[in-house]
């Protein structure tokens, strides 16, 4: 089997920018085709993944369909054998400063222009229901990859759309939801198998999912994702901890 890191970074060297509605690139066959493949027979089942509504602060009625599993230190423990052993490896290079370097590169190779950075990533399963409303995303993020875990080539239309604001001038640092008809979508990225989307946040870095209906995935478990995002470290740490803070303070 070919070695997915070097792959992967050859990959991100043939990715081109494009500007409009902000920088993000699209790229195709970014594992091998065997790794692939095994990553699909190796996906977590449904038991491993913590439901968003369940979990989240933000209590959203849509968020009642969409499950995830995010990849934090012991996330495998709990797998089979054969499946621990996979993502631990999985784990070893994906979350690498050097793919974490690679990413950053291809939007800017000058290393001094990026603070220090932590990556996190996670697993995203979204079912009949859900949808994403227009976000620009937390200011703590830096470069957002979401990769397709297609099945096959027959679901492309449920990719991430990228939007523009009907209103001229309009940003937004929180990671706030809007509504569809408040933005003009762009394009549409492809949810093709073996494939990503990638963008630089900024405050007019808009994208979301139309909403799925029963229809797009009566064929699979859901729409799967891998999320992988590259924070500032210092931000994403000082934002974590007013988080836990204000959560001490809740429970007193």
């Amino acid at each position: 089997m070919s070695n997915p890191l070097e792959h992967f970074i050859a990959r991100l060297r043939d990715a081109r920018v494009e500007s409009d509605p902000f920088p993000h690139y699209v790229l195709d066959r970014v594992f091998p085709d065997d790794y692939y493949r095994e990553m699909l027979r190796q996906l977590p089942g449904s038991a491993v993944y913590d439901n968003l509504y369940e979990v989240t602060d933000l209590k959203l009625d849509h968020f009642r369909h969409r499950d995830q599993r995010n990849m934090d230190r012991g996330w495998t423990d709990n797998l089979p054998s054969e499946q621990r052993v996979f993502w631990n490896l999985f784990n070893s290079w994906f979350l690498s400063e050097e793919l974490a370097q690679a990413v950053l590169e291809t939007f800017c190779s000058e290393r001094d222009s990026w603070p220090a950075v932590s990556v996190e990533s996670q697993f995203i399963r979204h079912r009949a229901g859900y949808f994403l409303g227009p976000h620009s995303d937390l200011y703590t993020k830096l470069v957002v990859l979401l990769l397709y875990l297609a099945p096959d080539e027959g679901a492309e239309h449920l990719g991430t759309s990228l939007y523009r604001p009907k209103q001229q001038d309009f940003s937004c640092r929180e990671s706030k939801h809007y509504q569809f008809e408040d933005f003009v979508r762009v394009k549409t990225a492809p949810y093709r198998p073996n494939s990503l989307l990638a963008f630089m946040r900024s405050d007019i870095s808009f994208h979301g999912l139309e909403p799925l209906s029963e229809r797009d995935v009566e064929t699979t478990a859901g729409r799967d994702v891998i999320q992988y995002v590259i924070h500032d470290k210092a931000a994403r740490e000082a934002q974590l901890d007013a988080r836990r803070l204000a959560a001490q303070e809740a429970s007193r």
